[in-house]
């Protein structure tokens, strides 16, 4: 679509559209958290252990992998955007209303299966819609705006479902998230739809399909591509674990009462919005200004999760305030990797390949939550109910050698330049290189 029938669109209505979207991750987080805001009350009414309660945990994860490659690789593209998220967000919303009226574990566990099969492909189609809108040259800021709904829905969503849990019965926290759900599908039928640019988009994708993509051997064996693989994965260790096992850890395992775990969480996520901000800026700037690929984006993303992993360490030998800072530090800075990763990725691929390449990396690593939830209340269980504190230290401390182990693989394997380099010395590939 050329640029003077996007010019014709109504003013007010891309931006309303970048706010539903970013309400849309905020919902899509808000999902996430009140498992773990819910997860005592859960344990003490439905007879379960934290073993147990991990499993139901990592339960979400079953499907989330495999819908987000899967609609990220064959949906996205050829069905309208309007109606994917319509479907996505009806998902969450059935896989959330049923938990109000029953006390089976059994509809929980598939209710939680569901509510993964449906946010899987969340983020990635969110951020699509959102391209619908904006030419790319005014992209990143709404994109941010994007992003930025997940941060929210952490940290709104530590209060509003605490109180709602609180007052009403942690059943009523799974009812509101699915209502809300409902409301968003409403707001997003009257005002979504596929933007101005999504045809054009279309039209550049069949153009950049003629490419010769690199061969795949070569792409995913690549050092740069697994040292990213690795990384991502044990990010993501931490990344799944958060919203299951981080309320029950402050209640359990430091001993502050549940209205004070919603504030704590709130508190982690304020800090962490200004984080990813600031992070990507320094990043983008150091870029801009020469700065190495491996620099900017390896080895920063090396110092993130070591970062993570030390402070992890050191929040088990402390406690009051310095201890919940560490604790914030933990579970924030590995999220800086969420944005130096796909970068990386999308500079040493040719345009072609990118989107698969970042697609189904930033999909498949959810595996590890699977892993995290389950392998978390194992540990805790394994402590048994008279040191239910020293499993929670334990299962924290497993985690900080997870976040080494990755930023060990960041800072041994993630060299763009290299591989920006290896990849140009192929001839008939050397142009496509020196566009990146």
């Amino acid at each position: 679509m050329s640029e003077s029938t996007a010019d014709t669109t109504n003013k007010w209505q891309p931006f309303a559209v970048l706010i539903l979207l970013f309400l849309f991750q905020t919902l899509n987080f808000f999902d996430k958290l009140v498992f773990g805001l819910s997860a005592v009350s859960i344990m003490k009414d439905l007879g379960i252990s934290p073993q147990q309660f991990g499993l139901i945990g990592s339960s979400f994860f079953l499907l989330f992998s495999i819908s987000g490659v899967l609609v990220g690789l064959f949906v996205i593209g050829r069905v309208p955007v309007k109606w994917i998220l319509v479907i996505l967000a009806a998902i969450w919303s059935i896989a959330q209303i049923p938990i109000y009226f029953t006390s089976s574990v059994t509809v929980l566990v598939a209710c939680r299966i569901l509510l993964g099969l449906g946010e899987g492909p969340g983020l990635p189609t969110a951020l699509h819609a959102c391209h619908n809108w904006f030419s790319p040259q005014k992209r990143s800021v709404p994109s941010a705006v994007v992003l930025q709904g997940i941060s929210v829905g952490l940290l709104a969503g530590g209060p509003i479902l605490t109180y709602v849990i609180v007052n009403y019965g942690w059943r009523s926290g799974f009812l509101f998230c699915g209502l809300i759900g409902v409301a968003w599908i409403i707001a997003w039928l009257l005002i979504g739809g596929e933007g101005p640019h999504a045809v054009a988009e279309n039209e550049k994708a069949r153009a950049v399909a003629g490419e010769t993509p690199i061969p795949a051997r070569k792409l995913w064996l690549d050092p740069t591509v697994i040292g990213v693989i690795i990384m991502s994965t044990m990010s993501y260790w931490i990344v799944g674990m958060s919203a299951t096992w981080l309320p029950p850890f402050l209640q359990q395992g430091l001993g502050y009462s549940q209205t004070e775990t919603g504030s704590i969480i709130s508190a982690v996520y304020i800090f962490q919005s200004p984080l990813l901000l600031v992070g990507s800026w320094i990043a983008q700037r150091m870029l801009q200004k020469g700065v190495s690929k491996r620099a900017a984006l390896g080895s920063a993303s090396g110092y993130a999760l070591l970062v993570s992993g030390l402070a992890l360490i050191a929040s088990v030998h402390v406690s009051g305030p310095l201890q919940l800072a560490l604790i914030a530090i933990a579970f924030a800075a590995p999220s800086l990797t969420t944005i130096y990763g796909p970068i990386t990725l999308g500079s040493v691929a040719p345009a072609v390949q990118r989107g698969r390449l970042i697609v189904v990396i930033y999909s498949a690593n959810a595996v590890s939550a699977l892993a995290s939830n389950a392998v978390t209340g194992m540990i805790v269980q394994a402590a048994g109910p008279d040191h239910v504190a020293a499993g929670y230290a334990n299962a924290m401390l497993f985690t900080a050698a997870i976040l080494i182990i990755g930023a060990i693989s960041a800072f041994a394997l993630i060299f763009p330049d290299r591989t920006i380099e290896r990849f140009g010395r192929i001839t008939r590939f050397a142009d496509q290189m020196q566009r990146v």
